[in-house]
This record gives C-alpha cells, sequence and structure tokens, in this order.
C-alpha cells in the first residue's frame, strides 16, 4: 500500500497500514456520511450528486453509481468494488451490496441508507 493512505501515525512508526474489515468500515461510513461540498476540504469528496435526481428511480440509480465511485476513489483497501442495489430496507431506508476484495478475500458489506435523515450504515454483509 502506498504511503500516502497510511495514517501519519502508522507512517511516523513505520508500522504497516491496517487494512482489516473494521477500519474499511469505519472509512466507508465516514465517506458516505459526508454531504459533497461541505463536509471535506476536498470538494467533490463525499455524497450528494443523486440529490438533484428529478424521481425516486433516477437518485436511487445515481446514489448507485455514486456509492462505486467514492468507494473506488476513496478506499483503496477494498479491490475492484461493485454495489447493486438490494431493495427497500424498514421502513424508511434502502440497501445497497457493495462487494471488492481486501486483502485477496472477498468482502461483502451492506451499506444501510435512511432516506429520511440521509445516514449511512456499513456492516458486513451475507453473500446472496
Amino acid at each position: 500500500m502506498a504511503a500516502r493512505y497510511a495514517s501519519f501515525i502508522t507512517r511516523l512508526a513505520q508500522a504497516p497500514a491496517q487494512a482489516d474489515t473494521t477500519v474499511i468500515l469505519r472509512n466507508l461510513e465516514h465517506l458516505f456520511n459526508t454531504r459533497k461540498g461541505c463536509g471535506s476540504v476536498v470538494a467533490e469528496f463525499g455524497l450528494g450528486d443523486y440529490e438533484a435526481a428529478p424521481t425516486t428511480h433516477d437518485a436511487v440509480i445515481l446514489l448507485r453509481a455514486e456509492l462505486e465511485a467514492l468507494t473506488r476513489r476513496y478506499e483503496p483497501r477494498l479491490a475492484s468494488p461493485q454495489v447493486r442495489l438490494l431493495g427497500g430496507y424498514g421502513y424508511c431506508g434502502v440497501r445497497f451490496e457493495l462487494r471488492g476484495r481486501a486483502r485477496g478475500d472477498e468482502l461483502v458489506l451492506w451499506i444501510d441508507i435512511d432516506t429520511t435523515t440521509r445516514e449511512a450504515r456499513v456492516a458486513v454483509g451475507e453473500p446472496r
């Protein structure tokens, strides 16, 4: 892994960067709960493009693409990420499945997004 992705403390200690599932989950939750244009000095960091969609159907399609693109760009520990819509979740949520490879092992994650608050939760999922 390139040094630019390691934390300052990791680089300082010259320890290898962590790539365990917990660290990946935490990073993705931060990424998906950041709003584009206001949550980072990097203007394109975070979600937000899907909110301009004219219909709910279009918004879900854009959101899926945005989740995948952000994962590819900002979570380098997860190789070949692919996001697909699983459907409604609970009363006001939508669930996506994120698949990729971390240290050579397949990783399946679920991204649950509350459509009321826009809060995203990322958890280890079950392969279907």
